[in-house]
């Protein structure tokens, strides 16, 4: 059994109308085609962020080497690479 995606296709002038909620339906996943004057079609697509990375503090690093079932692991992975 294949799985379809839904696609919708608005003229320019019908996506202008609705344009918040055309915008709205794209970022919850919805596949939102906007066609041209001269036929073509535009895709709106969401831009995926990626959420800032903040560097771990000195205690939490030290904190990282007091887990055993961690330091086991990497000790396991290290004789395996041997």
């Amino acid at each position: 059994m294949s799985h379809l995606t839904c696609v919708k296709v608005l003229s320019v002038e019908d996506a202008e109308a609705r344009f918040t909620a055309i915008c709205e339906e794209a970022m919850a996943g919805e596949v939102i085609r906007l066609r041209l004057a001269n036929k073509s079609l535009l895709e709106l697509t969401p831009v995926v962020t990626i959420p800032k990375i903040t560097p771990l503090s000195d205690q939490e690093l030290a904190n990282s080497y007091l887990d055993e079932d961690w330091a086991a692991f990497e000790n396991h992975c290290g004789k395996a690479s041997d």
